[in-house]
């Protein structure tokens, strides 16, 4: 931020008062560390995901951060691996916290009574921390043994054309639908007539990583199973075998025996998704989120 935008910031805080601020993503805290600091006003920076991952950025931003946790009242992390890589790049242990993101779920369970197994449910952009080729490849191998299943994939992205051509080479692009980017009616919607939410996340080639995976805790909230990986802040929110199943990042057999495991099982499948349910309304809704968030504020704002 330029020398005169600091200045008049810090004429803003001032003037209005403010108590404390909360700075969403590591750069916008960079750039308002200063004007806050000289205002004496305590600064929350709450990071989501590539600001904490991307090896690019952080190195861009080495010397900045290393100030930022200096001047910051509180740090957050959305996931407990997140936590543990803000503290490597100089996060101070005391100030560092664990939020989770939460999700709006409807206080109506979406529950199918008519649970076949075989419906999964793809959701989020198509680039390469999702690692979609890894879920088109292992849903290929069910395909061939399951005349039942099918895969609808929502969202867009620079791998979608690759993706496209994948599933035609395997000979599934009629098991597969590409739905692209839609609304979140559509997607509530689409999740309310699947059987399973899958989600093969992975660290990128640039180091990008999950934070809490939205798609997921909705996908949880509204009854679904879910498969996915070991990844980020997935294993704070799925728990192996009582509300999803989940792999080793790039294990396409262990990907694809797993959702086998859930059209071989409805009934284990369809009690999964009732304890995910359970789950992410006794502890991951948005409510809760800003609660905890809010507690954090409070708590270094006295």
């Amino acid at each position: 931020m330029a020398e005169q935008d600091t200045k008049a910031l810090i004429r803003f805080l001032r003037q209005e008062r403010i108590g404390a601020v909360l700075a969403e993503y590591g750069p916008t805290a960079v750039s308002v560390m200063h004007a806050c600091s000289k205002a004496g006003i305590p600064l929350i920076t709450q990071f989501h995901g590539y600001d904490a991952y991307r090896e690019s950025l952080t190195r861009e931003l080495e010397d900045d951060y290393k100030e930022l946790f200096s001047l910051s009242s509180a740090v957050v992390g959305v996931s407990k691996d997140m936590c543990s890589r803000l503290k490597a790049l100089g996060a101070v242990e005391s100030r560092l916290f664990h939020n989770a993101c939460g999700a709006d779920i409807s206080d109506k369970p979406s529950f199918q009574s008519d649970f076949g197994g075989g419906r999964f449910l793809m959701v989020g952009r198509l680039v390469e921390k999702k690692a979609p080729f890894v879920s088109i490849l292992a849903f290929s191998k069910l395909a061939l043994e399951d005349p039942r299943v099918s895969l609808e994939i929502i969202g867009d992205g620079p791998q979608k054309g690759a993706c496209l051509q994948l599933c035609k080479a395997l000979g599934i692009e009629g098991r597969v639908i590409f739905s692209g980017a839609r609304e979140h009616r559509y997607v509530l919607t689409a999740m309310a007539s699947a059987d399973c939410f899958i989600q093969h996340s992975v660290r990128a080639p640039d180091g990008d990583c999950e934070g809490t995976p939205v798609g997921v805790l909705e996908a949880l909230g509204m009854g679904l199973p879910v498969v996915a990986t070991r990844h980020g802040g997935i294993t704070d929110i799925v728990e192996e075998r009582h509300t999803g199943l989940l792999v080793d990042e790039y294990d396409a057999e262990g990907m694809f025996q797993a959702m086998k495991d859930i059209t071989e099982h409805p009934d284990k499948a369809r009690s999964m998704g009732e304890n995910a349910r359970a789950s992410v309304l006794s502890n991951w809704t948005s409510e809760k989120s800003v609660d905890r968030l809010w507690e954090i504020i409070q708590s270094v704002s006295h």
